[in-house]
């Protein structure tokens, strides 16, 4: 397709365009098959101002995702500007969608003009490689080359990038390639990631907007590991809203703008989280920097990446961060529901005798409110489970219990829910959790009723809420995740329980009094 370009347009502008005229002409499978959400222009232009390549003579980038090139060319236009010194650019782009690559050499042709009509001084040259590019620079993952690149493969000074964002299989050539980051199901933007970290010159530096969700569970711990520990974290930026970064492609998704360089580590090092609604108020964004070590416990199994919106946010940090016990300390385990309904279907009935012991209860995410237990619950679901031989296996003890939400929903106020269970509800030896909710037990002995009711509440308060989401962006609870966060001890733990039920109020204002009372002296 041809566009007309419009008197004095930017090439970034009317790569915005022709991307637009390009998906208008695709069906959305094709679009989600290959991950495309071309970046808008206002934050094309947001993270091209995070370079700060403004004094070097030569650059050679990398966009690894080109699309229609917005993201090239608003770089491109950012560093003429502010770049004095600069006498030549080299850019290197990879495109798969041949049908797009049309529209992308439409855009670079324009940028050529425009470059020479600006500057005649600076020499540009540029490259569309319609090849996979994990694959075609998978000698990166070779261990002997996983931190330092051989001298004679390319490297680059700026690598800027809003990669494909899809899931791939563990079968996959590219995730057997990227073995090393990859655990369960890959997601293909993480591979680009660690890939472009890799391939990064010295002092070079990295500009991408990603999901969020790396920065958090047992999935991209083995990413994250390496990724911090190949690449310094510089810079993040956060949108509130996640519907409105990508609102003309319809995306739902936690976008972050994240900036790493090549340069080493110190003590010292900081880190730069800004904030803002959306794309409009970009401009408006609350700024604040982090000692790094405070953003990334590198020390931690999990290597979990903090994301403190606020300073309230940064004090819960603090104070989660004062707490020395853990799950295994308070001796006590998550596990999942391991009743997956439509395996056992053929065993699940809606209502039964009261004084029929052949079947258990079986607890679902919609049995679970915060501080209360609902049974029965929708009807939609089936109430009991069999408790025979062929189910034996995924029957649990009837013991008291904290159930927890697996996954929130967008009209939850908070991420987690949970809910205190207590053996007396049922006459029962035996009880079901299905799959979407965790337990929490004690694995020596039993929780008494005020730990149950202590945890439960801790788990539902505004501070536990406020501490999940600054590492968490999706609406999954991981259990992996949890066992990691630090706990206040058990008998303070106990104590808030023993008030709680003193109180006979479980309102979210009692919640949270009592935290700051028990928890926070």
């Amino acid at each position: 397709m041809e566009l007309k370009i419009k008197k004095g347009e930017l090439p970034s502008h009317f790569a915005d365009r022709m991307g637009y005229a390009y998906t208008s002409n695709i069906n959305k499978d094709r679009k989600k098959e290959n991950g495309q959400y071309f970046t808008p222009n206002k934050i094309a232009d947001y993270m091209s101002s995070l370079s700060t390549k403004t004094n070097q003579n030569m650059l050679n980038i990398l966009d690894p995702g080109c699309g229609t090139g917005t993201l090239s060319c608003s770089l491109i236009e950012y560093l003429i500007e502010n770049n004095k010194s600069l006498i030549e650019i080299n850019l290197t782009c990879y495109e798969i969608d041949e049908d797009l690559i049309l529209y992308t050499k439409q855009v670079l042709n324009y940028l050529i003009k425009w470059i020479k009509n600006h500057n005649p001084n600076i020499k540009f040259n540029y490259k569309i490689k319609n090849v996979d590019f994990v694959l075609n620079n998978q000698f990166a993952f070779n261990e002997r080359s996983l931190f330092s690149i051989d001298e004679n493969n390319e490297k680059f000074d700026i690598i800027i990038s809003n990669p494909p964002y899809f899931k791939i299989s563990k079968s996959d050539e590219r995730a057997i390639i990227a073995a090393s980051i990859v655990y369960g199901q890959p997601n293909i933007y993480s591979i680009f990631m660690m890939l472009s970290a890799l391939l990064l010159s010295k002092n070079g530096e990295m500009i991408f907007i990603v999901p969020r969700s790396f920065a958090s569970g047992p999935y991209f711990r083995l990413f994250r590991k390496q990724f911090f520990n190949t690449t310094l974290l510089k810079y993040i930026h956060i949108f509130n809203s996640r519907k409105r970064a990508f609102k003309r492609d319809n995306i739902l998704q936690e976008n972050i703008i994240i900036k790493t360089v090549n340069n080493g580590k110190s003590p010292n090092d900081k880190v730069t989280i800004s904030t803002s609604e959306s794309i409009e108020d970009l401009e408006d964004a609350t700024i604040s920097q982090y000692p790094l070590e405070e953003i990334i416990d590198m020390e931690s199994k999990q290597k979990i990446l903090y994301i403190p919106l606020n300073l309230k946010d940064e004090e819960i940090i603090k104070i989660f961060q004062k707490w020395k016990n853990n799950f295994e300390k308070n001796f006590i385990k998550i596990s999942t529901g391991p009743v997956v309904a439509f395996r056992k279907k053929d065993y699940l009935v809606d209502n039964i005798d009261s004084s029929n012991k052949n079947f258990s209860p079986l607890l679902w995410l919609t049995n679970t409110k915060p501080m209360r237990l609902v049974f029965p619950g929708s009807r939609k679901k089936k109430q009991y489970i069999e408790d025979c031989s062929t189910t034996q296996n995924v029957l649990v003890e009837n013991r008291n219990y904290v159930l927890l939400r697996r996954f929130s929903t967008k009209d939850d106020k908070s991420r987690l829910i949970a809910t205190p269970y207590f053996a007396e509800s049922f006459n029962q030896s035996k009880i079901g959790i299905e799959n979407h909710l965790n337990y929490i037990y004690k694995y020596k002995g039993e929780l008494s009723k005020y730990e149950v009711m202590g945890l439960a509440a801790l788990f539902n308060s505004s501070l536990f809420d406020s501490y999940f989401r600054t590492f968490n962006g999706n609406t999954q609870v991981s259990a992996t995740e949890l066992k990691e966060i630090p706990l206040p001890s058990m008998s303070k733990i106990e104590s808030m329980g023993v008030e709680l039920l003193e109180s006979n109020e479980l309102s979210q204002n009692n919640i949270d009094s009592i935290i700051n009372e028990k928890i926070l002296a």
